[in-house]
């Protein structure tokens, strides 16, 4: 465990003085499937999340000194939203090193999105408790790389949800938009939904994805696709 424990401190760029806060932001709650007693990282991911925030938070106040607090909120956002996160994750090479159960590698649950994304959360919080603000900013901002420039790149398709509303807006199409689940299935750690989306009485898009949000905004992306082909 120390060898691989120092093969993803040379790939996240910090290294823990206490190697315990490392193993427990990897460690995924199906690890202890059979003893629920035992910590697993959640607990570091409520933690890493907030801590993400402030940072980015921050960060983005200073690049962009002359924008409201709306467009500050609609960039942030950008960052931290699921996929975001989990691409950086599989970046740092973070799956490699999950700790999980045998039925949950089997399935490649180290490589969904939701898991992705609560392992950096944690890997976060545990550099904020092992070396505090500073080094958890120097991190976070390594990863993210520059931030103005990744927004120019990411933010025109982003929050499809949004889009979606702002398009039924501008076509004054007055019928309400529904998230309707159509299906839920899997254990409370590997949740996966199913969900349509529905204007008025038409179903337009359907989505699935590992969270409510993740099939919400691919069902909205679908809708869109198909009411901008109908112009």
């Amino acid at each position: 465990m120390h060898v691989k424990l120092d093969e993803i401190e040379k790939c996240i760029g910090y290294s823990f003085q206490d190697k315990k806060l490392l193993v427990l932001a990897l460690t995924h709650p199906s690890y202890n499937e059979h003893d629920r007693t035992r910590p697993d990282n959640q607990r570091m991911e409520f933690l890493g999340d907030s801590i993400l925030s402030a940072i980015l938070t921050e960060a983005l106040f200073i690049a962009f000194p002359k924008e409201n607090e709306g467009s500050l909120s609609r960039k942030r956002a950008v960052f931290i939203r699921g996929s975001s996160l989990a691409k950086i994750a599989y970046q740092l090479r973070i799956h490699k090193y999950l700790l999980m159960s045998t039925s949950e590698l089997k399935n490649n649950g180290n490589q969904r999105s939701s898991t992705l994304e609560d392992a950096i959360e944690a890997i976060i919080g545990a550099i904020f408790i092992d070396g505090g603000i500073k080094d958890a900013k120097k991190c976070v901002l390594n990863w993210f790389g520059d931030l103005p420039k990744k927004l120019v790149k990411d933010q025109p398709s982003y929050n499809p949800k949004g889009q979606l509303q702002e398009f039924l807006h501008e076509k004054s199409i007055a019928s309400k938009v529904q998230y309707r689940i159509s299906k839920e299935a899997g254990p409370a750690h590997q949740k996966n939904f199913e969900i349509d989306l529905i204007v008025g009485k038409k179903t337009l898009g359907s989505g699935t994805g590992s969270t409510k949000k993740e099939a919400e905004e691919e069902a909205a992306k679908q809708a869109l696709s198909k009411l901008k082909f109908k112009q």
